[in-house]
């Protein structure tokens, strides 16, 4: 060996030794960046400790207060139930706390000719398509061990190696078989009513802590005695003493609590609850509205009359059929095709400023044939069509419309010397996304991951002016700066996305200028990632949220996406073919 070195010449031996150098220089620190940005960008660190009995083996002593009963106040109600002597789920809406609310049974039979209705009133979404990343699937593993099971039981697929078949633009972007050496991650394939009547009964069975009422969290009483003992200068140091909540009837009664989290979805309950007459506060929240409109249709299937489905590895095997989601430069609809329990099939036609709307399955026909991509809706959507109505699934079918409210994102991190100390918000009620996406869900998973992590490491204090134990000042600063860094890419990606429809109506003081950079890389990212595997790894793992999004902006794979840029801009490629 030293025999071969010392042929190599020296005008190539040096620059050959710095730059092995270089790479044994920059490798470590490569790896400690990278496990920064997952402590930083992902709850991933967070889930060992999900659903486990706190460090000091003894819960809190005193009541944690979760408002709203649905899936973030679930999740959100077993994290704290590791953590509290005692949990109170306040539910509006009584009968998901009865045995009623522990069986989508329920919901079946008022099933009428075989529609199923929407039983959730205060949920709008409840019925409509519904999806979860891989994360989501870890998290439910580490907070209930009898998770699989008890999902096997709704169905014996409920859980399945995680294959979106996502079409962007037209475009095939397959999973990275490879990188998992063939077998995927897993996730949860279930309907909403379905997940969310899990969850329930998987906090009824695991927590013996949790208590349900049916009311609404109206208020807060504040305890302004002054910053716990040793953590004065941690913002203003109130704290909330208690919360009101109204009953059914209109009664109400204050209830104390440690800890009140904010599960109340797009109520934004809390909002209301730290701005009073006598102390007026503003959070800064942002707005903007993409006119997004969507119809869930639902069929009943008989599996025999789909056995003709060229689908690829066939379609009595697949958990997702088509996930069509457009380029803004082509296309504004959206096409995504589930299957469910009980032998059902959801479909999500809509789109960006989309109006019209299926309501057969002609209709749902006329609409695939419409869309417009890279690569045309494969043969095999139209013969799932033919396959519907040769077996007059129309008559049982159901079509729900919605229109999009509103996303939001309310900045309670700019705000945390104006707000108790002790009061966090979850999932819809701190962030809204377009759900076309299918995060939701996972983002509430995500806020219940990182209250854990918060709570773990987080220890009650002496409170000296009550004589009683607290939250440290500074948890709610902990937690709503640690969740905001997790939740706030998932914002400024969505809303680059749905600022590429000129329908969409931006932020006040933006324009749909901004986050062109953003499109302008993710169009170019999916070139070379439909090109590259270890770049669709990359992609893959950043969108369901096992990995931190800085892995798709990489030194390495930034120079390939500037490079397809390149080639686009000189008229080489068009939309990255």
């Amino acid at each position: 060996m030293s025999s071969l070195i010392q042929a190599i010449p020296p005008q190539i031996l040096y620059p050959l030794s710095f730059i092995a150098g270089l790479v044994l220089f920059l490798g470590p620190i490569s790896t400690w960046y990278r496990n920064k940005k997952v402590t930083e960008l992902t709850a991933l660190n967070d889930l060992a400790d999900l659903g486990k009995p706190r460090i000091e083996g003894k819960r809190i002593d005193g009541t944690a207060v979760v408002a709203g009963g649905s899936v973030a106040g679930l999740l959100t109600a077993r994290v704290c139930s590791a953590h509290f002597s005692r949990v109170l789920i306040v539910e509006p809406e009584g009968w998901t706390a009865t045995a009623e609310g522990l069986s989508d049974e329920a919901r079946l039979s008022k099933a009428e000719n075989g529609k199923k209705p929407n039983i959730r009133t205060r949920v709008q979404q409840y019925t409509s398509l519904h999806s979860y990343q891989p994360f989501t699937y870890l998290a439910l593993k580490e907070m209930f061990p009898d998770f699989e099971t008890e999902a096997r039981k709704i169905d014996p697929a409920a859980i399945a190696p995680c294959d979106f078949q996502v079409h962007l633009g037209g475009r095939h972007l397959r999973p990275p078989l490879g990188f998992y050496k063939g077998t995927l991650p897993k996730f949860l394939t279930v309907s909403r009513p379905a997940y969310e009547t899990l969850l329930r009964k998987l906090v009824k069975n695991n927590c013996d802590n949790v208590e349900f009422v049916t009311g609404t969290v109206t208020g807060i009483n504040i305890d302004v005695d002054g910053p716990s003992q040793g953590l004065e200068g941690a913002g203003t140091g109130d704290r909330i003493q208690s919360v009101v909540i109204r009953s059914k009837e209109g009664v109400e009664t204050a209830e104390p609590a440690l800890l009140l989290a904010d599960c109340t979805g797009p109520s934004l309950a809390a909002l209301k609850w730290v701005s009073t007459p006598a102390k007026p506060l503003k959070v800064p929240k942002d707005v903007y509205d993409p006119k997004m409109y969507y119809t869930t249709c639902e069929y009943n299937i008989e599996p025999a009359k789909f056995e003709k489905v060229h689908f690829p590895g066939g379609f009595a095997n697949a958990s997702v059929i088509y996930n069509f989601l457009p380029d803004s430069r082509m296309e504004r609809r959206v096409l995504l095709v589930f299957k469910r329990e009980n032998n059902t099939l959801q479909f999500v036609c809509g789109g960006w400023d989309l109006a019209a709307r299926p309501k057969s399955i002609a209709d749902v026909r006329s609409f695939m044939s419409q869309i417009k991509g890279v690569d045309p809706v494969p043969d095999y959507m139209f013969q799932i069509a033919d396959a519907l109505e040769a077996s007059n699934a129309d008559a049982t079918a159901s079509y729900t419309d919605v229109k999009l409210p509103p996303c939001h994102f309310v900045k309670y991190h700019q705000v945390l010397d104006k707000i108790p100390t002790n009061l966090i918000a979850v999932g819809d009620a701190v962030l809204r996304v377009n759900p076309i996406r299918g995060q939701g869900c996972t983002k509430a998973a995500i806020g219940a991951a990182t209250l854990s992590g918060v709570l773990q490491y987080c220890n009650p204090v002496f409170h000296s002016n009550s004589s009683r134990e607290v939250l440290p000042d500074q948890f709610g600063k902990m937690f709503f700066e640690r969740q905001n860094s997790r939740i706030q890419p998932v914002w400024d990606q969505t809303k680059a996305e749905d600022y590429g429809w000129d329908t969409t109506t931006p932020v006040e003081g933006e324009s749909l200028t901004d986050g062109a950079w953003v499109r302008w890389y993710t169009w170019n990212l999916i070139a070379v990632a439909l090109n590259s595997d270890s770049v669709g790894a990359a992609v893959y793992n950043s969108a369901m949220f096992i990995a931190p999004g800085t892995d798709v902006t990489t030194p390495g794979i930034a120079l390939q996406v500037a490079w397809a840029g390149i080639k686009e801009s000189l008229g080489l490629t068009k939309y990255g073919v």
